[in-house]
């Protein structure tokens, strides 16, 4: 079972972001994301606001989106639950890319 820690540490290596990088947008120690990224401790609340605030992304949905089995819900749900997943897959892309064009960038700033 893939859990959010995983989820969240499978998205920060897709944007290209390192964890000290990443633990200092986010308000926490490194130790504490590492902790996070390897399920050895459970975001608060207030970390998972910080990651959507950060990313647009909710860690939750992410998760299910990438790794739940659509087959298993009800068939009415089904295909708003594909659409969904594909809408996430897209913004996590879309993010990509604009990280991708920010590093690109000689007028770059933010350091990201």
């Amino acid at each position: 079972m893939v859990s959010i820690g995983t989820t969240a540490k499978t998205l920060r290596e897709s944007l290209g972001w390192t964890q000290r990088q990443t633990a200092d947008e986010l308000g926490v120690s490194y130790v504490h994301l590492c902790n996070v990224e390897n399920n050895k401790a459970r975001p608060s609340q207030a970390l998972l606001d910080r990651y959507r605030d950060l990313w647009g992304i909710d860690l939750y949905v992410l998760v299910w989106c990438e790794n739940g089995d659509v087959e298993e819900l009800p068939h009415a749900v089904r295909n708003a639950a594909s659409k969904l997943a594909t809408a996430w897959r897209k913004r996590i892309d879309d993010l990509i890319e604009e990280q991708r064009k920010d590093s690109d960038s000689p007028c770059s700033i933010s350091g990201r």
